[in-house]
């Protein structure tokens, strides 16, 4: 889909509660990936808050801030929001969540072996497998597949080989 903006376009990844839309502006969260082809002002998304993700080329900076591949840039939809390439065209994963109901995080974890997670069930947690191969919870990955988990109290993440993985943690706000 088409940026706001008018300067690129965004592969949706998930959206929820199901039925909502970005058009509307009526949703808790929504994970989405994009090349980012050239340097530009951001789309504002005002009441949201934003998690940027570089996960290929060599990074970018926002609003005079660098951030190298697998380093999350944490800002406000509201905010005017300017980016430039550190170098050529880089692809993020992009999380656009309502802060007056939700925390959110992301970490990237390169997995060496494979690995059990305690998991609040309380929380929704977003997978994104990045590089190498995945099977969580007797769901095989693929490069770019996401897995949503909730309601869940533990997962296995299984890898042969090393896997790079995008690690969004959701959590109400009380």
């Amino acid at each position: 889909m088409p940026w706001k903006n008018g300067k690129g376009s965004t592969a949706e990844i998930t959206i929820a509660p199901a039925g909502s839309t970005l058009a509307r502006l009526d949703f808790d969260y929504r994970l989405s990936s994009a090349p980012i082809k050239e340097a530009g002002p951001f789309s504002p998304f005002p009441g949201y808050a934003r998690i940027l993700l570089p996960i290929s080329g060599a990074g970018f900076v926002l609003n005079g801030h660098p951030y190298a591949t697998f380093e999350a840039a944490h800002f406000s939809g509201d905010d005017e929001t300017h980016c430039a390439l550190l170098k050529k065209e880089v692809t993020d994963l992009g999380l656009i969540y309502d802060a007056t109901k939700l925390d959110a995080n992301v970490r990237a974890l390169t997995l060496p072996f494979s690995l059990p997670l305690t998991l609040e069930p309380a929380h929704t947690y977003l997978v994104t497998l990045l590089e190498g191969s995945l099977k969580v919870a007797e769901h095989d990955l693929a490069k770019g597949d996401t897995l949503v988990v909730s309601a869940q109290e533990s997962i296995m993440l299984e890898c042969s080989k090393k896997a790079t993985i995008a690690f969004f943690t959701l959590r109400q706000r009380q």
